[in-house]
Protein backbone atom coordinates (compact mmCIF):
# COMPACT_ATOMS: atom_id res chain seq x y z
CA UNK A 1 0.00 0.00 0.00
CA UNK A 2 1.30 3.44 -0.87
CA UNK A 3 2.40 5.54 2.16
CA UNK A 4 -0.17 8.28 1.51
CA UNK A 5 -3.00 5.74 1.21
CA UNK A 6 -1.80 3.93 4.32
CA UNK A 7 -1.82 7.19 6.27
CA UNK A 8 -5.30 8.02 4.97
CA UNK A 9 -6.55 4.56 6.00
CA UNK A 10 -5.05 5.01 9.46
CA UNK A 11 -6.87 8.33 9.89
CA UNK A 12 -10.15 6.78 8.75
CA UNK A 13 -9.77 3.88 11.20
CA UNK A 14 -8.88 6.26 14.05
CA UNK A 15 -12.00 8.30 13.28
CA UNK A 16 -14.06 5.09 13.15
CA UNK A 17 -12.80 4.06 16.59
CA UNK A 18 -13.49 7.55 17.94
CA UNK A 19 -17.09 7.42 16.72
CA UNK A 20 -17.84 3.74 17.40
CA UNK A 21 -15.18 2.66 19.91
CA UNK A 22 -17.82 2.35 22.64
CA UNK A 23 -19.30 -0.71 20.92
CA UNK A 24 -18.52 -4.12 22.38
CA UNK A 25 -19.68 -7.74 22.44
CA UNK A 26 -22.90 -6.69 24.14
CA UNK A 27 -24.57 -3.31 24.41
CA UNK A 28 -26.31 -4.58 27.56
CA UNK A 29 -23.18 -5.64 29.45
CA UNK A 30 -20.85 -2.92 30.68
CA UNK A 31 -18.24 -5.55 31.62
CA UNK A 32 -17.70 -6.30 27.90
CA UNK A 33 -14.43 -4.85 26.64
CA UNK A 34 -15.24 -2.04 24.14
CA UNK A 35 -13.53 -1.63 20.79
CA UNK A 36 -11.55 1.39 21.99
CA UNK A 37 -9.72 -0.87 24.47
CA UNK A 38 -8.68 -3.33 21.76
CA UNK A 39 -7.83 -0.99 18.84
CA UNK A 40 -5.17 -3.27 17.30
CA UNK A 41 -7.67 -6.11 16.93
CA UNK A 42 -10.24 -3.81 15.33
CA UNK A 43 -7.65 -2.38 12.95
CA UNK A 44 -6.64 -5.87 11.83
CA UNK A 45 -10.28 -6.83 11.30
CA UNK A 46 -10.91 -3.76 9.15
CA UNK A 47 -7.77 -4.24 7.05
CA UNK A 48 -8.40 -7.97 6.56
CA UNK A 49 -12.11 -7.62 5.87
CA UNK A 50 -13.12 -8.78 2.39
CA UNK A 51 -16.70 -8.56 1.19
CA UNK A 52 -17.92 -10.49 -1.84
CA UNK A 53 -20.38 -8.03 -3.34
CA UNK A 54 -21.80 -10.67 -5.68
CA UNK A 55 -22.88 -12.92 -2.80
CA UNK A 56 -23.81 -10.27 -0.25
CA UNK A 57 -26.07 -7.89 -2.11
CA UNK A 58 -28.66 -6.31 0.19
CA UNK A 59 -32.22 -7.51 -0.27
CA UNK A 60 -34.41 -4.74 -1.67
CA UNK A 61 -38.17 -4.43 -1.43
CA UNK A 62 -38.59 -4.30 -5.21
CA UNK A 63 -36.80 -7.66 -5.47
CA UNK A 64 -39.44 -9.48 -3.43
CA UNK A 65 -41.67 -11.75 -5.48
CA UNK A 66 -45.11 -10.82 -4.19
CA UNK A 67 -48.60 -10.94 -5.77
CA UNK A 68 -49.87 -7.53 -6.84
CA UNK A 69 -52.41 -7.18 -4.02
CA UNK A 70 -49.96 -8.22 -1.32
CA UNK A 71 -47.24 -6.02 -2.86
CA UNK A 72 -49.45 -2.92 -2.55
CA UNK A 73 -50.39 -3.63 1.08
CA UNK A 74 -46.84 -4.60 2.03
CA UNK A 75 -45.50 -1.51 0.26
CA UNK A 76 -47.72 0.77 2.37
CA UNK A 77 -46.56 -0.90 5.60
CA UNK A 78 -42.94 -0.82 4.40
CA UNK A 79 -42.99 2.91 3.70
CA UNK A 80 -44.66 3.72 7.01
CA UNK A 81 -42.26 1.65 9.10
CA UNK A 82 -39.22 2.91 7.16
CA UNK A 83 -39.91 6.44 8.37
CA UNK A 84 -39.17 5.37 11.95
CA UNK A 85 -36.02 3.33 11.31
CA UNK A 86 -33.67 6.27 11.77
CA UNK A 87 -35.39 7.28 15.02
CA UNK A 88 -35.13 3.72 16.33
CA UNK A 89 -31.43 3.54 15.50
CA UNK A 90 -30.79 6.93 17.14
CA UNK A 91 -32.36 5.73 20.38
CA UNK A 92 -30.52 2.40 20.21
CA UNK A 93 -27.19 4.13 19.57
CA UNK A 94 -27.70 6.57 22.44
CA UNK A 95 -28.67 3.73 24.79
CA UNK A 96 -25.59 1.68 23.84
CA UNK A 97 -23.27 4.67 24.24
CA UNK A 98 -24.78 5.70 27.58
CA UNK A 99 -24.76 2.20 29.04
CA UNK A 100 -21.12 1.81 28.05
CA UNK A 101 -20.20 4.74 30.28
CA UNK A 102 -20.81 2.54 33.31
CA UNK A 103 -17.63 0.69 32.39
CA UNK A 104 -15.59 3.86 32.88
CA UNK A 105 -16.95 4.21 36.42
CA UNK A 106 -16.40 0.56 37.35
CA UNK A 107 -12.92 0.56 35.82
CA UNK A 108 -11.90 3.52 38.02
CA UNK A 109 -13.40 1.81 41.06
CA UNK A 110 -11.56 -1.40 40.18
CA UNK A 111 -8.26 0.48 39.92
CA UNK A 112 -8.75 1.97 43.39
CA UNK A 113 -9.55 -1.44 44.89
CA UNK A 114 -6.42 -2.89 43.31
CA UNK A 115 -4.32 -0.11 44.89
CA UNK A 116 -5.88 -0.95 48.27
CA UNK A 117 -5.05 -4.64 47.84
CA UNK A 118 -8.71 -5.64 47.79
CA UNK A 119 -8.54 -7.02 44.21
CA UNK A 120 -5.75 -8.35 42.01
CA UNK A 121 -7.09 -6.91 38.76
CA UNK A 122 -9.49 -4.08 37.97
CA UNK A 123 -11.65 -6.45 35.89
CA UNK A 124 -12.34 -8.47 39.06
CA UNK A 125 -14.75 -5.74 40.10
CA UNK A 126 -17.39 -7.40 37.89
CA UNK A 127 -17.36 -10.52 40.06
CA UNK A 128 -18.81 -8.59 42.99
CA UNK A 129 -22.43 -7.64 43.65
CA UNK A 130 -23.47 -4.01 43.82
CA UNK A 131 -24.21 -4.24 47.58
CA UNK A 132 -20.73 -5.69 48.15
CA UNK A 133 -19.11 -2.85 46.21
CA UNK A 134 -21.03 -0.29 48.27
CA UNK A 135 -19.79 -1.91 51.50
CA UNK A 136 -16.21 -1.89 50.21
CA UNK A 137 -16.43 1.79 49.31
CA UNK A 138 -17.91 2.71 52.70
CA UNK A 139 -15.43 0.61 54.71
CA UNK A 140 -12.38 2.40 56.12
CA UNK A 141 -10.28 -0.77 55.77
CA UNK A 142 -11.98 -3.02 53.20
CA UNK A 143 -11.32 -6.75 53.41
CA UNK A 144 -9.49 -8.51 50.55
CA UNK A 145 -11.89 -10.12 48.07
CA UNK A 146 -9.52 -12.37 46.11
CA UNK A 147 -10.94 -15.61 47.53
CA UNK A 148 -14.53 -14.59 46.74
CA UNK A 149 -13.57 -13.51 43.21
CA UNK A 150 -11.75 -16.81 42.63
CA UNK A 151 -14.76 -18.79 43.84
CA UNK A 152 -17.17 -16.95 41.57
CA UNK A 153 -14.79 -17.20 38.62
CA UNK A 154 -14.70 -21.00 39.06
CA UNK A 155 -18.49 -21.10 39.33
CA UNK A 156 -18.88 -19.15 36.08
CA UNK A 157 -16.43 -21.46 34.31
CA UNK A 158 -18.37 -24.49 35.56
CA UNK A 159 -21.65 -23.20 34.19
CA UNK A 160 -20.19 -21.72 31.01
CA UNK A 161 -20.90 -24.87 28.96
CA UNK A 162 -24.29 -25.59 30.46
CA UNK A 163 -27.13 -25.96 27.95
CA UNK A 164 -29.91 -23.71 29.25
CA UNK A 165 -33.40 -25.31 28.97
CA UNK A 166 -35.92 -23.50 26.79
CA UNK A 167 -38.67 -23.79 29.42
CA UNK A 168 -38.46 -24.09 33.22
CA UNK A 169 -41.66 -25.16 34.95
CA UNK A 170 -42.10 -24.66 38.68
CA UNK A 171 -39.53 -23.49 41.22
CA UNK A 172 -37.31 -26.60 41.17
CA UNK A 173 -33.99 -26.17 39.38
CA UNK A 174 -33.66 -28.47 36.36
CA UNK A 175 -30.64 -30.82 36.16
CA UNK A 176 -27.44 -29.34 34.76
CA UNK A 177 -26.80 -30.64 31.25
CA UNK A 178 -23.46 -30.10 29.53
CA UNK A 179 -22.50 -30.66 25.93
CA UNK A 180 -24.52 -31.29 22.78
CA UNK A 181 -26.74 -34.36 22.75
CA UNK A 182 -28.82 -35.59 19.82
CA UNK A 183 -30.09 -33.44 16.97
CA UNK A 184 -29.81 -29.68 16.97
CA UNK A 185 -32.86 -27.72 15.95
CA UNK A 186 -33.96 -24.11 16.13
CA UNK A 187 -36.10 -21.43 14.53
CA UNK A 188 -35.32 -20.78 10.84
CA UNK A 189 -35.25 -17.02 10.25
CA UNK A 190 -33.35 -16.62 6.97
CA UNK A 191 -33.98 -18.99 4.08
CA UNK A 192 -31.43 -21.20 2.36
CA UNK A 193 -29.17 -24.17 3.10
CA UNK A 194 -25.42 -24.16 3.54
CA UNK A 195 -22.68 -26.60 4.56
CA UNK A 196 -19.33 -25.54 5.95
CA UNK A 197 -16.97 -25.68 8.94
CA UNK A 198 -18.41 -24.45 12.22
CA UNK A 199 -16.63 -21.54 13.86
CA UNK A 200 -17.67 -20.81 17.44
CA UNK A 201 -17.35 -17.10 18.28
CA UNK A 202 -17.99 -16.24 21.93
CA UNK A 203 -16.66 -12.68 21.98
CA UNK A 204 -14.51 -10.05 20.36
CA UNK A 205 -11.34 -11.97 21.20
CA UNK A 206 -12.54 -14.72 18.82
CA UNK A 207 -13.43 -12.44 15.89
CA UNK A 208 -10.24 -13.18 13.97
CA UNK A 209 -10.98 -16.92 13.97
CA UNK A 210 -13.68 -16.72 11.31
CA UNK A 211 -12.64 -17.46 7.74
CA UNK A 212 -14.47 -16.89 4.47
CA UNK A 213 -17.31 -19.41 4.17
CA UNK A 214 -17.42 -20.54 7.81
CA UNK A 215 -20.70 -21.25 9.58
CA UNK A 216 -20.85 -18.59 12.29
CA UNK A 217 -21.87 -20.09 15.66
CA UNK A 218 -22.68 -17.44 18.27
CA UNK A 219 -24.47 -17.14 21.62
CA UNK A 220 -26.19 -13.92 20.47
CA UNK A 221 -25.46 -10.95 18.26
CA UNK A 222 -25.21 -7.25 18.93
CA UNK A 223 -24.48 -4.37 16.58
CA UNK A 224 -20.75 -4.88 17.16
CA UNK A 225 -20.95 -8.40 15.71
CA UNK A 226 -22.23 -7.28 12.30
CA UNK A 227 -18.82 -7.36 10.49
CA UNK A 228 -18.63 -11.13 11.08
CA UNK A 229 -21.62 -11.77 8.82
CA UNK A 230 -19.73 -10.51 5.77
CA UNK A 231 -17.52 -13.62 5.82
CA UNK A 232 -20.05 -16.18 7.05
CA UNK A 233 -21.80 -18.66 4.79
CA UNK A 234 -24.53 -19.20 7.40
CA UNK A 235 -25.20 -18.33 11.03
CA UNK A 236 -26.47 -20.31 14.01
CA UNK A 237 -27.34 -18.56 17.27
CA UNK A 238 -28.21 -19.92 20.70
CA UNK A 239 -30.71 -17.11 21.22
CA UNK A 240 -32.94 -14.83 19.20
CA UNK A 241 -36.13 -14.83 17.17
CA UNK A 242 -37.46 -13.67 13.81
CA UNK A 243 -36.78 -9.99 14.68
CA UNK A 244 -33.47 -10.48 16.52
CA UNK A 245 -30.30 -8.76 15.36
CA UNK A 246 -28.91 -12.09 14.12
CA UNK A 247 -31.94 -12.78 11.93
CA UNK A 248 -32.22 -9.28 10.47
CA UNK A 249 -28.54 -9.03 9.52
CA UNK A 250 -28.50 -12.58 8.10
CA UNK A 251 -31.44 -11.72 5.84
CA UNK A 252 -29.65 -8.56 4.73
CA UNK A 253 -26.62 -10.64 3.73
CA UNK A 254 -28.86 -13.35 2.26
CA UNK A 255 -27.29 -16.17 4.25
CA UNK A 256 -29.22 -18.97 6.02
CA UNK A 257 -29.87 -18.43 9.71
CA UNK A 258 -31.27 -20.62 12.49
CA UNK A 259 -31.70 -19.12 15.96
CA UNK A 260 -32.69 -20.35 19.44
CA UNK A 261 -30.50 -23.43 19.02
CA UNK A 262 -29.77 -24.74 22.53
CA UNK A 263 -26.17 -25.86 22.99
CA UNK A 264 -24.96 -24.58 19.62
CA UNK A 265 -21.84 -23.00 21.13
CA UNK A 266 -20.77 -26.41 22.46
CA UNK A 267 -20.05 -27.55 18.90
CA UNK A 268 -16.45 -28.41 18.08
CA UNK A 269 -14.57 -25.77 16.10
CA UNK A 270 -14.01 -26.90 12.52
CA UNK A 271 -16.62 -29.65 12.45
CA UNK A 272 -18.60 -29.59 9.21
CA UNK A 273 -22.30 -28.85 9.62
CA UNK A 274 -25.27 -28.15 7.38
CA UNK A 275 -27.65 -25.32 8.25
CA UNK A 276 -31.19 -25.63 6.93
CA UNK A 277 -32.83 -22.22 6.93
CA UNK A 278 -36.15 -23.73 5.83
CA UNK A 279 -36.90 -26.17 8.66
CA UNK A 280 -34.37 -25.16 11.33
CA UNK A 281 -32.36 -28.41 11.35
CA UNK A 282 -28.61 -28.41 12.06
CA UNK A 283 -26.95 -31.57 10.70
CA UNK A 284 -23.58 -32.54 12.14
CA UNK A 285 -20.90 -34.39 10.16
CA UNK A 286 -18.79 -35.66 13.05
CA UNK A 287 -16.50 -37.58 10.75
CA UNK A 288 -15.32 -34.53 8.84
CA UNK A 289 -13.43 -31.55 10.25
CA UNK A 290 -11.05 -28.93 8.95
CA UNK A 291 -8.94 -29.04 12.14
Amino acid sequence: MQPEKEELLKKDIDKFLKDFGHLSDSGNDCSSIPWRESPDLIRRMIVQQRIDNDNHQPQLFQDLELPLGKRILTGILFRRTSRFVVDREKISSLYTYGYGQFRTCFAKLGEQLVKQGVLDDKEDVYFLYWSELVELVDAQQPEPQQALVSSRRQEIEYYRKVVVPEIILGSEQPPVVKGVHGELHGIPTSLGTYSGPARVILGIEDFEKIQEGDVLIIPFADVGWTPLFAKAGAVVSESGGILSHTSIVAREYRIPAVVSVSGACQLEDGIRITVNGYNGDITLSTWESDE
